[in-house]
C-alpha cells in the first residue's frame, strides 16, 4: 500500500475542479488498499497481471504516429494518441456534444460532476479505480433528450508506447439514438499498456449501440471496462471484436435498473500465438421485466488462451425477466485452451434464464464434404470458421460496421 501511495503522490494529474481532485484521491486510495488483482481472486484466477506491474505509472509517452483513415465514411471522429486527444470534430448536430474529457473539464468544470464515477456497477473494482485516479483524457459524448444522431461517432485510440488511461463517458438522454465505435489500434510491437474505462448512462427509452474493435500491438496489454446503467425501456447493444494484444481483459458490468430495459452483448475473439483474452461479464437484472442476451464466440490457434466468465444476477424483485447467455469456442490446435465459467444467480421465481458453453474442433465431416467438392483445404477451413461466428456477427445492428467487422475477421483468417 505504501509503495502505491508513493507512486500516486508523484503521478496524480494536477488541475481541474475540486470535485475531480477528490474523485482522483478517493480512487487512488481504493486502488492502494486493494492493489493489482492476482490469481487468488476468483474473478482473476485465469488471468495473470504481473506483466503489467512495472507499467502502471509509465505515463509520459509522446508520439507522432499517423492516424489511418476512418473506418466509416462520414462519421464524427476523435483521434487520441497514447491517451491524449489530437484531433476533434465540430460538425455535430444540435443537441450533441462530443469532446475530449480534458477539454470538457477545462471549458465547463462542473458539467460532469453528477455523472462521472456515479455508476454503481463495477465502481469498487481496482483497475477502474486506477483509471479514475490517473486518467488525463478520454471522450465525452452527451446527447440531449429526443435527439437522433444519424451518423456514427468514431473514436480512435492510437498507441505505441507507455501507459494510458482513457476515461470515456456516454450520456444518452431520454428517447435519444446514437452509435459509438471505439477503435483501439497499436503500432509497432511495443509492450505498452492501455487501461480504458467507458461509462454509459442510458436514460428512459434511449437506444445506444456501442462497438469496440481492439487491434492493439502484438506485445501490448489491454484492459477495458464498460460500466453501464439503463433506465426504463432503454436499449443497449454492445459488440466486442478482440484481435490484437498479448494480454487482454474485457469487462462489462451492466445494470438493468429500469423496467423494460434491454441489453444485447455480443463478441468475437480471434487469437493465435500466445495471446490471452479474458471476457468477463456481469449482467444485473435489478427490476422486473428486463431482458438480456449474451453471445460470445472465439477461434483459437497455436497456444492461445481464452477465458469467458459470464454471470447473470436476478434480484428478488426482478420478476418476469429473460436472461440468456452463450459461449462457443473453436480450437484449431492441441495447444489452444479455453476456460469457460457461465454463472446464474437467480433470486426471483418468474424468470426465463439459460446459459451454455461449448468448445470443440473443426467439423471433420464438414471439412471432408467441402474438400470432396473440390474446395482447397485452406479455403474449406476458412468457410467453416466463418460459418461458426456468422450468427454472432449478424447481431451487429449497423450494416456498414458489420461489413467492416467481417472484413477484419476475414483478414485474420488468411493472415
Amino acid at each position: 500500500m505504501e509503495a502505491y501511495q508513493a507512486q500516486f503522490a508523484d503521478h496524480l494529474p494536477e488541475g481541474g475542479p475540486p470535485w475531480l481532485a477528490d474523485l482522483r484521491q478517493a480512487a487512488a486510495a481504493r486502488f492502494s488498499s486493494q492493489g493489482l488483482p492476482d490469481r487468488k481472486i476468483e474473478a482473476w484466477r485465469y488471468t495473470n497481471l504481473k506483466p503489467v506491474q512495472a507499467q502502471l505509472f509509465a505515463l509520459d509517452a509522446a508520439s507522432a504516429i499517423e492516424a489511418p483513415p476512418a473506418l466509416l465514411t462520414g462519421s464524427h471522429r476523435l483521434v487520441f494518441r497514447n491517451g491524449v486527444l489530437q484531433s476533434d470534430t465540430n460538425d455535430l448536430p444540435n443537441g450533441v456534444r462530443l469532446a475530449g474529457m480534458a477539454q470538457t473539464m477545462s471549458e465547463s468544470p462542473n458539467s460532469l460532476a453528477d455523472h462521472m464515477g456515479q455508476i454503481d456497477a463495477g465502481q469498487d473494482l481496482p483497475l477502474p479505480a486506477l483509471n479514475q485516479a490517473l486518467s488525463r483524457d478520454g471522450y465525452v459524448l452527451s446527447i440531449d433528450p429526443g435527439v437522433i444522431v444519424d451518423r456514427p461517432t468514431e473514436v480512435l485510440f492510437l498507441s505505441d508506447a507507455g501507459t494510458c488511461y482513457p476515461r470515456n463517458l456516454v450520456l444518452a438522454g431520454a428517447g435519444s439514438r446514437a452509435t459509438v465505435v471505439e477503435h483501439y489500434l497499436g503500432r509497432g510491437d511495443g509492450d505498452y499498456f492501455v487501461n480504458a474505462v467507458t461509462e454509459v448512462h442510458g436514460a428512459a427509452d434511449a437506444n445506444l449501440r456501442r462497438y469496440k474493435i481492439q487491434q492493439d500491438a502484438v506485445g501490448a496489454s489491454h484492459v477495458a471496462t464498460l460500466a453501464g446503467q439503463l433506465e426504463n425501456d432503454a436499449r443497449f447493444e454492445n459488440f466486442d471484436l478482440n484481435l490484437g494484444g498479448q494480454l487482454v481483459r474485457s469487462e462489462i458490468h451492466m445494470a438493468l435498473a429500469g423496467q423494460g430495459a434491454e441489453a444485447d452483448l455480443n463478441g468475437v475473439y480471434l487469437l493465435r500465438g500466445k495471446q490471452h483474452c479474458d471476457n468477463a461479464i456481469e449482467m444485473d437484472h435489478v427490476v422486473r421485466t428486463t431482458n438480456s442476451h449474451q453471445d460470445y464466440r472465439g477461434i483459437l490457434d497455436d497456444r492461445a488462451h481464452a477465458v469467458f466468465q459470464g454471470k447473470i444476477t436476478v434480484r428478488p424483485d426482478a420478476q418476469g425477466i429473460e436472461g440468456h447467455q452463450l459461449n462457443k469456442t473453436l480450437l484449431l490446435s492441441d495447444g489452444a485452451e479455453i476456460d469457460a465459467k457461465p454463472e446464474l444467480q437467480i433470486l426471483a421465481d418468474d424468470v426465463k434464464c439459460s446459459h451454455g458453453a461449448t468448445a470443440g474442433e473443426l467439423d471433420e465431416s464438414g471439412l471432408f464434404y467441402l474438400r470432396s467438392r473440390g474446395i482447397p483445404e485452406d479455403v474449406a477451413r476458412q468457410l467453416l470458421m466463418t460459418a461458426f461466428i456468422a450468427e454472432t456477427l449478424d447481431r451487429i445492428g449497423h450494416d456498414d460496421l458489420r461489413a467492416v467487422m467481417e472484413q477484419l475477421v476475414g483478414d485474420w483468417m488468411v493472415a
